[in-house]
């Protein structure tokens, strides 16, 4: 066997224990739900938990992209909000039909993404600079364009993305995050683009000598996170029918911590969107069990911030002690 070969299956194996081991913390907190509460598996929880998920899932696979090709989106969560905003005040204030708002909100979406991706891939800031300056200068505008006020109340048509249903159980934001989900997926695992954002991520210089641009892929993919970052502020002022300035700023941690508990490596290179989907669950139902519980918000905060340390250093123990046994059989 040839020794890419042989490195290609020692990468499954290790991804596939490592999917094992998140799945494993799925079940466990699903079997507690089970346990606080004999409805917790009902269809309606169910249908709750999954759509309460999807925004976060939408705005984890934009993450999930920047991450692997080159480092976090930390403006994903103001994005989300101008996006928001946006399509509210063209909606309210200006009787501009609910798809054309839309459009016109997602497309600032992308252009921020370009503004980050350009920053990042040709004037050469770190990611992290650029995209945390980002965030405040876009919460910024958020905040002088609504001037304190808070707009609700939208179209039953628009809200209907948010909070209509299909079959009398299936939201449309799970709809929505499907159709994302699956969009990610492909994107990542079936195009010459997603492959290159892994060699991007694994080697730049690498990457460059084999003949891709890491320029032109940091570009698309930071597109790629504020165009989806733009998708979940609509899905979220459609389901909440309130935006407010800040409606973001609750999400920049959550969403980090669901990618990264997903098994994407914060170096690059590595993780999908099946794991960001899986960290998603993980959260949405802990809280859940959580709320069941009444547990206090201090202690709840807590108690999912110990989680996030012991799901990820768990998926990082369960990788080591694989590379230790793979070079012992090597």
């Amino acid at each position: 066997m040839s020794g890419s070969r042989l490195k290609n299956r020692k990468r499954l194996s290790t991804s596939a224990v490592s999917s094992v081991s998140r799945l494993a913390v799925l079940l466990i907190i699903i079997i507690m739900g089970c346990i606080i509460d004999s409805s917790f598996l009902s269809m309606r929880n169910i249908s709750n938990n999954l759509a309460n998920a999807s925004i976060l899932i939408v705005l984890g696979i934009g993450q999930t992209i920047a991450i692997i090709t080159n480092g976090p989106d930390l403006s994903s969560g103001s994005v989300m909000t101008i996006c928001g905003v946006i399509a509210a005040i063209l909606m309210k204030s200006y009787d501009v039909n609910f798809v054309l708002a839309i459009l016109l909100a997602v497309l600032v979406g992308c252009f921020l993404g370009a503004l980050n991706g350009y920053m990042i891939a040709y004037v050469g800031l770190p990611s992290f600079i650029s995209t945390y300056g980002l965030q405040w200068a876009v919460f910024g505008f958020a905040y002088v364009i609504l001037k304190g006020y808070v707009l609700y109340d939208f179209d039953p048509t628009f809200r209907f993305i948010g909070n209509g249903s299909l079959f009398g159980f299936l939201q449309m934001t799970t709809v929505v995050m499907v159709v994302f989900v699956i969009f990610g997926t492909l994107l990542l695992k079936k195009t010459n683009f997603g492959r290159q954002c892994y060699a991007v991520g694994s080697n730049r210089e690498a990457a460059n000598m084999s003949g891709i641009d890491p320029q032109k892929v940091i570009m698309k993919a930071f597109i790629l996170s504020g165009m989806l970052s733009g998708v979940t502020g609509i899905l979220y002022v459609a389901r909440m029918n309130t935006v407010q300035s800040d409606i973001g700023s609750a999400y920049l941690l959550p969403v980090l911590a669901t990618v990264y508990m997903g098994g994407t490596s914060a170096s690059g290179g590595e993780g999908g969107i099946w794991g960001t989907v899986v960290g998603a669950l993980v959260m949405t139902m802990v809280t859940n069990c959580l709320n069941l519980l009444a547990v206090p918000s201090e202690w709840r905060d807590a108690i999912i911030g110990v989680l996030i340390i012991v799901t990820v250093l768990l998926d990082i123990t369960v990788k080591k002690r694989m590379a230790k046994r793979k070079r012992v059989t090597v």
